[in-house]
C-alpha cells in the first residue's frame, strides 16, 4: 500500500474508498468486485484509487481493519476474554457482518478473520497450558476457534433475539469450565 497521509483530503478519499467497498460487499460477492466498481461507487478515478491502494485485496484489508483488530494479535489473560468484545462489535456493526460473515461476501477477510480468532486462541493456550503437549493445544484451539466461529454465525443469522452480552456469556459459561479442567491437567 501506499504511504498513509494525513492529509483531511487523503483520509476523506480512503474511507469513501472503504465505504464503497462495504457498501458493494452487502450485495455482492468479493469475487464480482473489481477497481472499476469501487471508483463508479465513489465518483473518483482509478489514479486516485491506486493513489490509495496497490489493488482491491489491499482496500479490502483496510476496510476490515476494524473487525480484526477486535480479536487480539496477542494478549495476557484468558484466551475467551476477547469473546464479549467481539459480540459488542459485530452487534455495531450487524448489518454489514451478516453478508459478509454469514453470507460469504467478505471474500479472503472471512477466513483471515478466522484464523486470527485461531491463532489468539492458540497462543493464549500455549501462554496458560504448558501442562498439555503441542498437539492437545493444537486440538483444543482449533475447537475452540471453533464454537467461537460457529457461536458467532449462529448468533448473527438467527440470534436476534440474544443480545451480544447474553450470546458471549454462555459462550463462555460453554466453554469456560472445560478449559479450567483441561489447564489444571
Amino acid at each position: 500500500m501506499c504511504p498513509i497521509s494525513p492529509d483531511a483530503r487523503s483520509v476523506r478519499t480512503r474511507n469513501r474508498l472503504r465505504g464503497a467497498v462495504l457498501d458493494l460487499l452487502r450485495t455482492r460477492s468479493w469475487e464480482d468486485i473489481t477497481v472499476a466498481d469501487v471508483v463508479a461507487h465513489t465518483q473518483c478515478s482509478r489514479s486516485t484509487f491506486y493513489a490509495h491502494y496497490d489493488d482491491r485485496d489491499a482496500l479490502l484489508a483496510d476496510a476490515f481493519l476494524g473487525a480484526m483488530d477486535i480479536v487480539p494479535a496477542t494478549g495476557k489473560g484468558h484466551c475467551l476474554a476477547f469473546v464479549p468484545g467481539l459480540f459488542e462489535h459485530l452487534d455495531r456493526h450487524r448489518v454489514l457482518a451478516e453478508p459478509y460473515l454469514v453470507q460469504g461476501h467478505g471474500g479472503p477477510m472471512v477466513p483471515a478473520l478466522r484464523e486470527r480468532i485461531h491463532v489468539h486462541v492458540r497462543e493464549r493456550l500455549d501462554a496458560t497450558m504448558p501442562n498439555l503437549v503441542d498437539a492437545q493445544r493444537a486440538e483444543l484451539a482449533a475447537t475452540v476457534g471453533g464454537a467461537i466461529w460457529a457461536c458467532m454465525l449462529w448468533w448473527l443469522e438467527d440470534g436476534h433475539d440474544v443480545t451480544p452480552a447474553d450470546a458471549a456469556q454462555s459462550l463462555v459459561a460453554l466453554l469456560g469450565p472445560g478449559l479450567a479442567r483441561m489447564s489444571q491437567g
